[in-house]
C-alpha cells in the first residue's frame, strides 16, 4: 500500500519537471531575434586655435651679454718704482680721458734728458766746426783748380770730398741728428713715467700700490670704456634676412633697437642701434652674429639703472615690412613646413607655410592660410587631406593660445612693450617673450 503513493509522487513529479523542460525550450524558440542597432562612427575630437592675418613689421628678438665696447690691460711702458695713484684706480673706479692714473719715480729718466740735451748741444757745436772747415777746405780745393787750370775737371773722387771736408761735415750731422733722436727717446720716456687714461671709463680690477716695482709691460689694472656697450647676439640667417641695412658699409642709415636687462626684479630698456654683423656664420651653431651698440649706457636716472657690462640682455631689432603673416602657436606647425587647418564643413586641409621667426612657443609664418583659419593644436595619429572632425569646446586652450600669441606678436611688431613706462618695465625673467 506504501509503494503506489511512492510510485505516484516520483511519476507527477517526473511529469512536471518535463512540462516545464517544453514550456522553456517552446519560450525560447519562440521568443523574437534583437534588433541589431550599429553605433555611428564618430570622427576624432581636435583642439583648434583661430588665427588672423597681420601685416605690421616684425622685431627680430635676441639674446646676448653686455660687453664694453673697449677694454684694456694697463700697463707702464717704463719700468720703476711708483709713487703716485690715482684714488680712482680702484676696482669700480670712474675716470675721465686723460687722467693721470699713476705716476713712476721719473729722477733717473730727468738725468737722462739732461744728458741727452747736452749731448746734442756738443753735436751742434761739431757740426758749426766741420762747416766752417769744409767752407776753408773748399776754398782751398777753388785756388788748386784755378792753378790747374779752368778746363780741368772736377775731381769727384774719394779722396778729393775727403780734401773738401765733405764726408767729415756729413759725419758731424748725422751724429747730430742721432743725439737728437737720444733726446726724443728720454723725453718719451719720463712723459711715459705718468700712465694716463685713453678714455673715459671704469676700472674692473687693479693691482698696483705705492712703492710698488712695476715692470715695462707689467699689468697693472684692466679698465673698460663707458661711452657705450656692446650686445653681441646670434641670430638665424632667417632671422637676419629681416633686419634692414645689416651687411651696409656706412652709417648713415641706422637701424633702430631696443636693449632690455633686468635689474633688481625689474626690466629695464635702452635705445641702440645694430653696428655690424660678422662677415660668416658661426660654423658650430650656422647662425649670423650681430652687434648692437648702445650709447650712454651708464646715465642714470632715479628709476633706471646703469646698463651694466656683463648684464644678460635681451635684444629687439626693428625689422622690415613683410607681407600678410600669422602668428601660429608653435605645437599646430608640422613637418613640411605647414599646418592643418578646419575648414567650415569639419574637414581638415593641409596649409603650407614659409617661417619667418620663431619666439619661444609662436611662430610667424606667411602663406595663403585664408583670413581667419583654425589650425589644429591637436597630434593625431592619422591626419588626412578632408577627413572629417570634431572640434572640442576648448574656449579657454585656445584663449591662452591666443593670449599667448598676441603677446609674442606685440614684442615682435612693437620696440617699446605696451606695460612699459618712460625707461622701466616691472616683469619677472620669465615672464613675458622680448
Amino acid at each position: 500500500m506504501t509503494e503506489k503513493p511512492l510510485h505516484r509522487r516520483i511519476t507527477l513529479q517526473v511529469v512536471i519537471l518535463t512540462l516545464g523542460v517544453l514550456v522553456a525550450v517552446a519560450l525560447i524558440i519562440s521568443r523574437p531575434a534583437p534588433e541589431r542597432i550599429s553605433a555611428p562612427r564618430l570622427a576624432p575630437l581636435v583642439t583648434t586655435a583661430t588665427i588672423t592675418p597681420r601685416t605690421t613689421p616684425l622685431s627680430v628678438e635676441g639674446t646676448g651679454t653686455v660687453r664694453p665696447t673697449a677694454e684694456i690691460t694697463l700697463s707702464s711702458e717704463v719700468g720703476g718704482r711708483v709713487v703716485m695713484v690715482s684714488s680712482e684706480l680702484v676696482r669700480g673706479g670712474v675716470f675721465a680721458a686723460g687722467d693721470t692714473l699713476f705716476k713712476l719715480d721719473d729722477r733717473s729718466y730727468r738725468n737722462s734728458v739732461f744728458i741727452a740735451r747736452a749731448e746734442v748741444e756738443q753735436r751742434r757745436v761739431e757740426v758749426a766746426l766741420a762747416a766752417q772747415n769744409q767752407a776753408i777746405a773748399q776754398k782751398e780745393y777753388e785756388l788748386l783748380r784755378q792753378r790747374l787750370g779752368s778746363d780741368a775737371p772736377a775731381d769727384t773722387s774719394l779722396a778729393a770730398q775727403l780734401a773738401r771736408q765733405q764726408p767729415q761735415y756729413e759725419a758731424a750731422e748725422a751724429s747730430l741728428r742721432r743725439a737728437e733722436a737720444q733726446l726724443a727717446d728720454a723725453q718719451l720716456s719720463l712723459a711715459r713715467t705718468a700712465v694716463t687714461a685713453p678714455f673715459s671709463g671704469r676700472v674692473r680690477s687693479e693691482s698696483v700700490d705705492i712703492g710698488q716695482f712695476i715692470s715695462p709691460g707689467q699689468t697693472v689694472a684692466e679698465i673698460y670704456g663707458t661711452d657705450a656697450v656692446e650686445v653681441d647676439i646670434s641670430l638665424s640667417t632667417r632671422q637676419a634676412a629681416l633686419i634692414d641695412n645689416l651687411w651696409a658699409d656706412n652709417g648713415a642709415k641706422r637701424t633702430l633697437a631696443v636693449v632690455r636687462a633686468e635689474f633688481g626684479g625689474v626690466w629695464h630698456k635702452w635705445d641702440g642701434f645694430v653696428e655690424h654683423a660678422s662677415g660668416a656664420l658661426d660654423e658650430t651653431t650656422r647662425t649670423v652674429q650681430v652687434v648692437i651698440r648702445v650709447p650712454d649706457p651708464f646715465d642714470t636716472s632715479d628709476t633706471r639703472p646703469p646698463l651694466l657690462v656683463g648684464s644678460y640682455a635681451r635684444a629687439s631689432i626693428a625689422g622690415r615690412d613683410t607681407q600678410t603673416h600669422y602668428a601660429v602657436p608653435r605645437g599646430a606647425l608640422r613637418d613640411g613646413p605647414s599646418v592643418w587647418t578646419v575648414t567650415t564643413d569639419g574637414t581638415l586641409m593641409s596649409q603650407t607655410v614659409v617661417v619667418i621667426q620663431e619666439i619661444q612657443d609662436t611662430v610667424f609664418v606667411g602663406g595663403s592660410i585664408g583670413p581667419a583659419p583654425r589650425v589644429v593644436l591637436s597630434d593625431l595619429a592619422v591626419m588626412t587631406e578632408g577627413m572629417r572632425v570634431r572640434v572640442s569646446d576648448s574656449g579657454t586652450l585656445e584663449a591662452q593660445d591666443r593670449r599667448s600669441a598676441d603677446q609674442a606678436v606685440k614684442n615682435s611688431e612693437n620696440l617699446d612693450p605696451p606695460s612699459a613706462t618712460g625707461d622701466t618695465t616691472v616683469m619677472t625673467p620669465s615672464g613675458g617673450s622680448l
